[in-house]
């Protein structure tokens, strides 16, 4: 569907924000969708749908709704002009919507199903590291970044109360210190447990649940701690630091927008912890 050789640049959301009517072929679909970052440059949307029977959603047997992802070309919806934000203002979250457009069955996938391709990168185990693990990278690289800016303010810049240089304040030295061990700890974490989950999965390990749990935790650990890294040069830079002309303070603004992505939701932690618990977490992809 994505022509020869393929030429796909995918925006969407994960909530299900439409509804799928079954019809001959495929599925009538209407509804709206949100954050879909990147759908100014997108060619196809991803459209989790609620099936629908009638004016009543499908049921699994456990009770719970039926989703079913929708593949449809970019030009087929209305993108709204929503993602007026405080920071990440770069990813171009809008909204869209879909009025009545068919989709062929051939264009919808499900979580549900078997994956369609081989390989660790579509293992369902593997789902929530593989799609959250670019999340943390983005929070870690705003940390490092941060950090990176402050060296290069202290070096040159006092304040207004003081000519000492920020770089010779015992107090900056500190914070800095703070900031680097625990960005470089949280970055460690993060890819020692995704690159144990993802060997042992490769590995054919029969329940590799622990190292999983690890990946997920690490992930929104790392983002949290990447919050913390930043807060802590933000601040120690005073007044120097809120004017739109330095880096910090779009460092600020994007890292306390990063920390609000579901990737870094405090579930995650209790479903870690019920693993660890000897527990199975109901949340997908654990």
């Amino acid at each position: 569907m994505c022509g020869q050789p393929a030429d796909l640049r995918g925006a969407g959301s994960f909530r299900a924000g439409g509804r799928a009517y079954p019809v001959d072929g495929g599925y009538r679909v209407r509804g709206q969708w949100t954050f879909a970052s990147g759908i100014t440059h997108a060619t196809w949307l991803y459209c989790p749908c609620l099936l629908m029977d009638g004016a009543v959603p499908q049921q699994t047997p456990a009770g719970t709704p039926v989703v079913r992802g929708m593949w449809v070309p970019a030009q087929m919806a209305t993108v709204e002009d929503t993602w007026s934000v405080v920071g990440m203002c770069g990813t171009g979250s809008h909204n869209f919507r879909l009025e009545e457009v068919f989709v062929p069955t051939a264009q919808t996938s499900s979580f549900a199903e078997p994956p369609q391709e081989p390989g660790l990168l579509y293992h369902p185990r593997l789902f929530g590291v593989v799609v959250f693990s670019a999340t943390a990278a983005n929070a870690l690289g705003i940390a490092r970044g941060a950090i990176e800016s402050f060296l290069e303010l202290a070096t040159c810049t006092s304040s207004t109360v003081s000519p000492i240089l920020l770089r010779d304040r015992p107090f900056v030295q500190t914070r800095v210190a703070e900031a680097e061990a625990i960005l470089s700890a949280a970055r460690a974490y993060v890819v020692v447990a995704v690159g144990t989950a993802w060997e042992a999965v490769g590995a054919g390990v029969p329940d590799p649940s622990r190292v999983i749990a690890q990946a997920r935790l690490a992930i929104t650990h790392g983002i949290h701690e990447a919050v913390r890294a930043v807060d802590l040069v933000f601040h120690a830079a005073g007044t120097n630091a809120i004017y739109r002309t330095h880096s910090l303070e779009r460092a600020f603004r994007d890292i306390h927008v990063a920390v609000q992505h579901n990737a870094a939701f405090p579930a995650h932690y209790e479903s870690a912890g019920k693993v660890f618990l000897g527990l199975r977490p109901n949340d997908m992809g654990w």
